[in-house]
């Protein structure tokens, strides 16, 4: 159950770097280049630059025929690999050049580069670390592993200090301001990001990362009329959007009243609970309305909107088909919807309840629930998300939980996603964790709502569950990290979407004793007969 969210950092525009000087200063270089290579080598040069990745590939490996032990050429051809999309090739080419030059900080940063884009943070990490030791000043090699740290491992006060050293030997960079913005945000200064962002886009208008930045910001702040605008840029800034072949026009804003509305899924599934708080509102102008969903909403978001057509989320084909027969009028992102309905704090829902569990199931799950005895009934959820998503940040271990688990007066229920076995024994060696543990209503998303409705309260660290909660109506207690995601504010213990949420934010980053602590004293008092 993880939330899906970004901010918009960016690696250096170049994407990665030739370990070597202009032709013109090459000659008066130690390259060791041998004159016969010259014109295979200047010729690699000039279709790498038109972007002739293929003749570029060949020129180099002219080069390498002629003079194997040349880490420019090895160097560059990975990169025209790496252009080209053969990720592997590039590694090896990388490998290479630092086999015959060791201390080649730039093809250390590339093979990091090539480790990136195949998933492998660790040994990107580890490859732009070693660039930094070769170049302690390498602004580039700082901003990367900055962005490497703070968004795929979840070491983010590392890589905040990273980010902050390419800010200060490069203070112009556009890409490192980007990044610095994004870090601003996430350590709870919306206001300075904003600021930061606002003299960055006057000189980078096309800048996505640094718009979808503004926006996040901007909500963080609840000033969603200025915000929503910015946010469309997360279509082009990458992250959780993934671009969709529908090929309706896309809603502006036009009325409804006799048209179709698609409304098409983007990002996680908390996220798509909460934007669909704005479902119903556009059931009360649109004519009919399909709406895409992950495939575990499915049955909850149709038995929640009568009046919608819900599909599961499919190939775009499959939808495409599916809407051509509902004579779909327009499409919409769904995360594009509360730009028409939640222009400021009065629009949001103020029942907060908005999706329904299955009766029956309901029903099934507050009977289990009675059978534990009196007491409250508390479900609890301690880790959320992947480290790309600030998992590690935003996760508490449930040995931490011990003041919370202690009262007696309350039955606690496991809501977390995913095998917790072994948490669950290691939290409290030889006496494991008194926590009621029932697989099957985690393991299907509409069996969990059933059983969430039959609670009393839900605490939970930043998950879907805190969505499923507030949609179902059931209060719920979330405890935050210092810099938390913006859908929290800035500041308060409330949120828009939810009226029946409460949140407990950490006064300091990390410090998640004092917020354990009162929630401890506050659930004593609610569970005080």
């Amino acid at each position: 159950m993880s939330i899906g969210d970004w901010f918009g950092l960016r690696l250096p525009r170049s994407k990665a770097e030739f370990g070597i000087a202009p032709p013109a200063t090459l000659r008066d270089t130690a390259t060791g280049l041998q004159p016969a290579a010259r014109p295979a080598f200047d010729a690699g040069l000039a279709a790498h630059a038109r972007r002739d990745f293929a003749t570029a590939i060949d020129c180099f490996n002219q080069v390498l025929k002629q003079q194997h032990d040349n880490a420019e050429a090895h160097n560059n051809l990975g990169l025209s690999y790496l252009e080209a999309g053969r990720i592997e090739e590039a590694a090896d080419a990388f490998v290479l050049g630092i086999h015959f030059r060791p201390d080649f900080a730039s093809a250390h940063y590339n093979l990091a580069l090539a480790a990136l884009k195949s998933g492998d943070f660790n040994e990107g990490v580890r490859c732009l670390e070693r660039a930094i030791k070769l170049n302690p000043v390498y602004s580039a090699a700082h901003n990367a592993l900055g962005y490497v740290l703070t968004q795929k491992t979840g070491d983010f006060a590392r890589g905040a200090a990273h980010i902050r050293d390419a800010l200060t030997l490069t203070p112009a960079d556009p890409d490192v301001l980007c990044n610095y913005s994004a870090v601003l945000a996430q350590e709870g200064h919306a206001e300075q990001a904003l600021r930061v962002c606002d003299a960055l886009l006057a000189r980078e208008p096309h800048m996505h990362e640094a718009r979808l930045n503004r926006a996040l910001a901007l909500l963080k702040l609840g000033r969603f009329a200025e915000g929503w605008p910015s946010y469309e840029a997360r279509k082009l800034a990458g992250g959780n959007y993934a671009a969709r072949a529908l090929h309706f026009p896309e809603w502006q804003g036009e009325p409804l009243q006799d048209k179709a509305l698609l409304i098409y899924a983007e990002q996680g599934i908390g996220d798509q609970i909460m934007f669909a708080s704005c479902v119903p509102d556009v059931i009360s102008v649109a004519r009919s309305c399909m709406l895409e969903c992950a495939p575990p909403l499915t049955a909850l978001f149709t038995r929640s909107f009568g009046a919608v057509s819900v599909v599961a989320h499919s190939t775009d084909d499959a939808i495409m088909r599916l809407a051509q027969a509902s004579d779909i009028n327009y499409q919409v992102a769904i995360g594009s919807l509360p730009a028409r309905f939640r222009n400021r704090r009065g629009d949001f829902a103020t029942s907060g309840a908005y999706l329904r569990a299955d009766p029956a199931r309901s029903a099934y799950w507050k009977k289990r629930l009675d059978e534990l005895g009196p007491g409250l009934k508390v479900g609890i959820s301690w880790s959320g998300g992947a480290p790309s998503t600030g998992g590690v940040s935003r996760s508490i271990r449930l040995a931490q939980w011990a003041p919370i688990l202690q009262n007696a007066r309350c039955h606690f229920v496991n809501l977390q996603h995913g095998d917790a076995r072994h948490e669950l024994l290691s939290a409290s060696p030889g006496q494991p964790i008194a926590l009621h543990d029932w697989p099957e209503a985690i393991e299907d998303f509409d069996e969990t709502a059933a059983l969430v409705t039959g609670l009393d309260l839900a605490i939970t660290v930043q998950t879907a569950l805190v969505h499923l909660a507030g949609a179902l109506g059931k209060p719920a207690w979330v405890m935050l990290q210092a810099g938390c995601e913006w859908r929290y504010g800035e500041r308060g213990n409330s949120m828009p979407w939810y009226p029946h949420i409460s949140l407990v934010r950490q006064t300091e980053a990390g410090d998640w004793h004092s917020v354990i602590t009162h929630i401890a004293h506050k659930l004593s008092e609610l569970a005080s007969p």
